[in-house]
């Protein structure tokens, strides 16, 4: 069995760029609309969840419900965003985050990210 990742990444360009590296790895990835993304990851939970936090559709309402859920709730969620926005990534870490990446340090470690694979420190990401 792959792993499994769902990616909630509304940039058509960016989810492309994680949709290569996951067939590149066999990884089974699902690109899910924001507005429907708590419902495709309760109908098949993902071994991972990928948020890009800039999109205009998602909240931190969505990550608070995604870890609320007690089928959802021990699926890592690693979200993604510019290295500037300080107050957007504490905001990810207070709904529930379990990281939270600068976009270019995300995109430098995506085949790690997706395969599961040991990440560097969090001193080391940005």
């Amino acid at each position: 069995m792959s792993r499994r990742v769902a990616a909630i990444a509304p940039d058509l360009f960016f989810a492309a760029r994680i949709a290569q590296t996951a067939t590149l790895l066999g990884v089974e990835l699902e690109v899910v609309a924001p507005d429907r993304a708590l419902e495709r990851c309760r109908t098949r939970p993902p071994d991972l969840v990928l948020v890009d936090l800039e999109a205009v559709d998602v909240s931190t309402g969505l990550l608070r419900r995604i870890k609320a859920d007690p089928g959802l709730a021990s699926v890592p969620v690693i979200g993604f965003c510019s290295h500037v926005d300080a107050a957007l990534r504490a905001s990810a870490r207070a709904a529930g985050a379990d990281q939270v990446w600068a976009r270019s340090a995300f995109t430098r470690h995506l085949a790690e990210i997706l395969s599961g694979r040991p990440l560097p420190r969090a001193d080391q990401r940005c």
